[in-house]
């Protein structure tokens, strides 16, 4: 097997050949570099590479498996992470040039969780600035390509994230998500990202967006790849107030079996409506699979969706607004136009309506414990639309249908945010421009291991054909 081969294994597979002495950390580590310094400049998801910090990480890695010290099947293998993670010693941006002078003491608790699993820290990606926002443009580090189509965006915030898999730089990635920002990317770009229950992953040395939508979870290639690194950073943290206090599974446990006795909900109303029909019929042809597998499909109806995703609006730009006033009103030619907008559109929100968006959110709650009383899962589609052109403002969402891209690309996911369920986005198809399509698998509160099942199981039965794009 050649060095490029290994990039396109999963992290599972790798560390499994890394622990039976097939191929060594140091290889791994090299193979990645390689492909990210031949290719990333046509990409840009990498705002900053660790180069020597990698491979002496990996040679570390190599002496302590040699001596028998393995730490787990994550040991060895590498990972990136959005550069709003902090990283002992070295600058964490948050793809803004406000903070592109902030060097963290400590890493953040997630990164600290990897790094305990023997993961080898390869770089840090491209963002949307300050993660306030859903394409891939950035002012400061330049745009995030999608390695599908060069032209297109990768949707955002965590765009460096999903690009960075779909192009093969590496096999595992953190991202965050405040209105769709893992899901969105994941669904452009083909890889699969989790946006976990809310609470379950601690967010302690994450640079704020939201307090109250704020999720950190991990993208991959593999759904597999997901229920490794949920493994390793899921759990309470006592020093983030948010953390809720319930420990990590063996989600790995949770693939295993089949779909039989599945009851798929397929809320029509909302989820299904006002999308592209290329995308819609993409997104119904794998729920019919998921049917052949052994789930049954019941339509079903969500009271309230309409009010809840304004509320999930009010909600984010609110508390957006507060976390990134102080950049607004003292920097403000440091401030990107579209980041700027919304703050200032944040700002003019009263407090009523947003006190009223908090009171939805119980409602919503509630009603969601009631759909899941009925059903063990929801699916609807990632996003209306495939990638747009990168420099888009507007996308057609039919004939003589155009709506604005942030309205395009986060209408199925911020209301979800707001709900603090688990979801899961797993590529499902290709539009009629062969470029992805990812569906949403929505489940109970923590029920993280039936979202993974199904999600694992569809994409081995069903993968992308391709599974990746070709950029070499």
């Amino acid at each position: 097997m050649n060095n490029q081969s290994f990039t396109r294994l999963s992290a599972l597979a790798l560390g499994q050949m890394i622990r039976d002495l097939e191929v060594s950390p140091v290889e791994v580590i090299n193979a990645c570099l390689e492909r990210i310094h031949s290719f990333d400049k046509k990409i840009n998801a990498f705002i900053r590479v660790f180069n020597e910090a990698a491979i002496s990480d990996a040679k570390k890695a190599q002496d302590e498996i040699m001596a028998g010290h393995w730490r787990g099947p994550l040991h060895g293998v590498p990972f990136a992470v959005k550069d709003l993670f902090d990283t002992a010693g070295v600058p964490a941006t948050a793809g803004s040039k406000i903070w592109k002078d902030y060097v963290p003491v400590a890493d953040a608790h997630v990164v600290e969780k990897l790094r305990e699993a023997g993961a080898i820290l390869i770089g840090k990606l491209n963002m949307h600035e300050f993660a306030f926002g859903i394409t891939s443009r950035n002012p400061h580090y330049g745009p995030t390509l999608n390695p599908w189509d060069l032209t297109r965006m990768c949707g955002g915030s965590s765009s460096g994230s999903a690009a960075a898999l779909a192009a093969g730089f590496i096999p595992l990635a953190l991202g965050t998500d405040t209105g769709g920002s893992i899901r969105i990317p994941s669904s452009l770009c083909g890889t699969v990202g989790l946006k976990p229950t809310y609470g379950l992953v601690s967010r302690r040395g994450v640079l704020p967006l939201s307090w109250s939508l704020d999720h950190v979870g991990p993208m991959a290639r593999q759904v597999e790849d997901i229920a490794l690194g949920l493994k390793a950073i899921a759990g309470h943290d006592p020093n983030d107030r948010a953390s809720a206090n319930h420990q990590s599974e063996d989600y790995m446990a949770s693939l295993k079996g089949d779909m039989n006795g599945l009851v798929i909900g397929l809320p029509t109303t909302f989820f299904y409506e006002n999308i592209r029909q290329d995308v819609k019929e993409a997104v119904l042809k794998a729920v019919k699979r998921m049917e052949t597998l052994g789930a049954s499909v019941r339509e079903i109806d969500i009271p309230g969706i309409i009010e809840d995703d304004i509320a999930a609006f009010t909600v984010l730009f609110s508390e957006a607004s507060t976390c990134l006033e102080t950049h607004a009103r003292n920097r403000p030619q440091d401030v990107g136009d579209e980041v700027m907008s919304g703050i200032r559109l944040g700002m003019t929100i009263p407090a009523t309506r947003y006190i009223h968006a908090l009171r939805i959110r119980t409602k919503l709650i509630d009603v969601l414990a009631d759909v899941f009383s009925q059903v063990d899962l929801l699916v609807v589609p990632g996003t209306t639309v495939d990638a747009p052109p990168i420099e888009s403002q507007e996308v057609s969402i039919g004939p003589d249908r155009m709506i604005n891209v942030r309205s395009a690309l986060t209408r199925f996911t911020r209301y979800f945010n707001l709900a603090g369920n688990p979801v899961l986005s797993v590529p499902c198809g290709f539009s009629n421009q062969r470029l992805p399509v990812g569906m949403q698998i929505i489940g109970r509160p923590f029920d993280e291991a039936t979202l993974l099942k199904a999600g694992h199981l569809f994409q081995k039965a069903f993968p992308l054909d391709p599974p990746v794009p070709q950029i070499d």
